[in-house]
């Protein structure tokens, strides 16, 4: 099994893991309840914002498993081992939180009926990846064909990526700026004629799942992999600096730039993806030394640690009240992260001993 390990994957999956803390951690009472105009939100905005990436790598990497040919995978194995192990990590998870918020975070009967039939906030990911298996069968017909594959990118670009972008930007400046009527109108047509195609079979993380399996079959020249570098930082610069201005200008968070699917996100995606893989190249995996044994560990409990982080993001957040501990966000938001991942990654590793959480919970 070894030896068919991928291990730049291994290095994505901890990162991503360790990106979705810091955009939990970023995401609590500061960025809501401090002044936009203060240094405390641009902190939160700061690590928020450059983290945005960690879902996408999540989608992309199974992209990367699932869609290769030489993965035997059948129907049969996506139902009885793949979706069956999310199904059942949900379900457990989604009580345990909903149980949680009722006794400790003081949620009504009501409000805690609403989790459990929903799932808590961070459990989306679970449907959503549940969504991808079972389409694997037909994404697999696309990737093993090179033209077919880029064909189906070039219209996730534009239906999935760049129109979001462009309908999403405009809907959230609009909202809170009058816009001239002539605008407006054509605006509106636009995102009519947009809805009118009923076009949805590249929308939204399929984009990121084909993407996954084609960055890890594609062998770039170095000069191609700086641009993509280069358009990977302008990407956290955007996603960072316009969130900034245009929540300074509107005095309220407008957060276009933070979805999963707008162009500064899925740029710097694709840097952070190219750029794994090409540092995994460097390294001489075939010693056995104590970061690859920590690594493959930790990757191996990076399930665990997203399902159990959250829990402890609260606890850090409203009862350690850190940020009051820690009034610098800067400093606050990775310091918590840290701390929290080392703490759910050693749940995670004390629940890996045992045998049935650790094959349908985790």
């Amino acid at each position: 099994m070894e030896k068919h390990r991928i291990h730049y994957l291994d290095l994505l999956r901890v990162s991503a893991t360790f990106a979705v803390i810091l955009i939990h951690a970023a995401s609590q009472q500061p960025f809501y309840a401090k002044n936009i105009h203060t240094l405390s939100w641009m902190g939160v905005n700061f690590w928020d914002a450059i983290s945005r990436w960690s879902v996408p790598i999540f989608v992309m990497i199974s992209g990367a498993l699932f869609l290769d040919p030489k993965r035997k995978i059948t129907v049969k194995h996506l139902f009885t081992k793949n979706i069956w192990r999310i199904v059942t990590a949900f379900i457990f998870w989604d009580i345990f939180y909903a149980i949680y918020c009722y006794f400790f975070e003081g949620y009504s009967k009501m409000a805690t009926l609403d989790v459990l039939v929903k799932g808590y906030t961070h459990l989306w990911f679970l449907p959503m990846i549940i969504g991808l298996y079972l389409i694997v069968p037909f994404l697999r017909k696309i990737t093993a064909n090179i033209g077919l594959t880029r064909y189906f990118l070039v219209l996730a670009a534009f239906f999935s990526v760049f129109l979001t972008t462009f309908f999403g930007t405009y809907g959230d400046v609009s909202a809170h700026y009058h816009m001239p009527v002539v605008v407006q109108t054509i605006m509106n047509s636009l995102y009519r004629l947009n809805i009118n195609t009923h076009f949805n079979f590249t929308l939204s993380f399929p984009t990121y799942f084909v993407a996954g399996y084609y960055l890890s079959q594609l062998k770039l020249s170095r000069k191609n992999r700086y641009w993509i570098y280069g358009f990977g930082i302008f990407g956290l610069i955007w996603s960072f600096g316009a969130t900034q201005w245009l929540s300074m200008k509107f005095n309220t968070p407008i957060l276009p730039f933070y979805q999963y699917m707008s162009i500064p996100v899925a740029l710097t995606s694709v840097a952070i993806f190219v750029a794994m893989k090409e540092l995994g190249s460097k390294i001489d995996w075939t010693k056995d030394t104590a970061f690859k044994k920590v690594l493959l560990k930790t990757s191996e409990l990076t399930f665990g640690i997203y399902l159990i982080h959250f829990m402890f993001v609260h606890i850090a957040a409203r009862n350690c009240r850190i940020f009051e501990l820690i009034p610098n966000t800067f400093i606050a938001v990775p310091v918590m992260s840290i701390i929290i991942f080392i703490i759910s990654g050693l749940l995670a590793w004390g629940l890996s001993y045992i045998s049935w959480a650790n094959m349908h919970l985790m």
